[in-house]
């Protein structure tokens, strides 16, 4: 068992979003944030290709540099909309059902998620290539040591370079991943942005995989110490290689999810920082013809139906995971009910493609419309409950009946107890 992402649900992904100084564009093509945003002095480039998600790509802007860095591409798994802070949930996230990367796979030695890649020719006038850059994860901490160890790979290739990955540590040897860069491990290169959790009743214990009670409900409210929705970060760190000046290379930006699509990772690449110096300095030749319009993976074109080809749907498929049941004219969860959430969450990991339907119910006692509402506040308290434990907020579908439905006769204290419910259906 894993874990889950917190969604907040958003009206449109290719807007910019604008808090307390950061803002997200995600309405920038990739061609646009390479030219014009990270590239620096002494380099040129062509081919510019993104694949992935159109908002797991966007222009970066913090004037206060929150990060250490004030503008740049933001390359994320998931949505770059969610990285503006402040940080009010342990597991933000975004699943775009997106493919992995072969490559990533080959890395994480697991399977991959949500990729996104950017990727772009370019020739320098010097003999030495850096870039400056930030690792992110909602990952931190709560997932150190485990298999969900979001990566990230920056691969050249080119004239004397074989595909080799140079997103490391200074010692030139260490990837940078959330198991190897954290509170414990190479300290000195990690910020911590923990945010912890003082609004939910429930919350997910990540070591025993099941679901406990708050022990920080209702207490003072902590607010995390930087104003981005990650909970950790590393310091600003530089990518470097050799090249051949005047030479065409080749990179390959790229980041994923790994083990499920759920909570994100981002890498920051600081604007202007993407260049080239050294003793030897040459004139370039003019290798790219940047006026061709670079082709992207969202330009591709939908695939057309034959023909006589006949359209199949599938019929979905139920397993009913249990009731909830409430006091009388009660909404709140009761404590009793973690089994129930903790048996939801793991059915819902082996699933992730799947739905749940909360039908929310009512006895006969009060008027129709006084337990249509109650049975919609009933439903409505167990999606609160499962989306601070995690559950994406589009994966809950919510019903209510009030008193329509009885499980048990109302002309008695137990079948009217039994009808006081939610009930928990997956389909898929």
């Amino acid at each position: 068992m894993g874990k889950l992402a917190f969604f907040i649900l958003i009206a449109t992904l290719h807007v910019s979003s604008c808090l307390f100084g950061q803002q997200v564009d995600t309405a920038r093509t990739a061609n646009d944030l390479v030219n014009n945003i990270l590239l620096g002095n002494g380099v040129q480039v062509g081919n510019v290709n993104f694949t992935g998600q159109k908002h797991a790509i966007g222009f970066y802007e913090d004037h206060t540099s929150q990060i250490g860095i004030e503008k740049g591409i933001l390359l994320t798994s998931g949505n770059a909309l969610f990285v503006v802070g402040p940080n009010k949930s342990p597991r933000s996230g975004w699943a775009s059902d997106a493919p992995g990367d072969e490559e990533l796979d080959a890395i994480a030695r697991g399977k991959t998620y949500d990729a996104a890649v950017l990727e772009f020719d370019f020739v320098t006038v010097s003999e030495n290539l850096s870039f400056q850059f930030v690792f992110a994860s909602e990952e931190y901490l709560e997932y150190v040591g485990s298999k969900f160890n979001d990566v990230f790979a920056f691969f050249i290739e080119g004239p004397g370079i074989g595909k080799t990955n140079i997103a490391r540590l200074p010692d030139g040897i260490t990837p940078i991943t959330v198991n190897t860069v954290n509170n414990e491990l190479n300290s000195q290169h990690y910020i911590d942005n923990t945010y912890i959790n003082t609004t939910d009743p429930f919350i997910w214990d990540v070591r025993n995989r099941k679901v406990i009670e708050n022990k920080n409900y209702l207490q003072e409210e902590i607010p995390p110490k930087y104003n981005i929705q990650f909970d950790g970060f590393t310091t600003v760190l530089e990518a470097r290689c050799k090249v051949v000046p005047n030479k065409i290379y080749h990179i390959k930006i790229a980041i994923a999810d790994v083990g499920d699509g759920i909570l994100d990772s981002g890498v920051i690449l600081k604007g202007g920082s993407f260049s080239s110096y050294g003793d030897q300095v040459v004139k370039l030749d003019q290798h790219f013809n940047n006026d061709v319009t670079p082709k992207t993976a969202e330009s591709k074109k939908p695939s057309l139906i034959s023909p006589g080809q006949r359209l199949t749907r599938s019929i979905p498929k139920e397993i009913i995971l249990g009731n909830i049941e409430f006091e009388f004219d009660e909404y709140l969860v009761p404590v009793n009910a973690k089994h129930t959430l903790t048996s939801v969450i793991n059915e819902y990991y082996k699933k992730p493609d799947s739905k749940i339907h909360l039908v929310g119910h009512t006895d006969n006692w009060g008027s129709d419309d006084y337990n249509i509402e109650l049975s919609r506040h009933r439903s409505e308290a167990v999606a609160h409950a499962l989306r601070g434990l995690g559950i994406p907020e589009s994966k809950i579908i919510i019903h209510f009946y009030g008193e329509k439905r009885p499980l048990k006769t109302n002309s008695t204290t137990e079948g009217r107890a039994r009808n006081r419910r939610v009930e928990l259906v997956l389909s898929y």
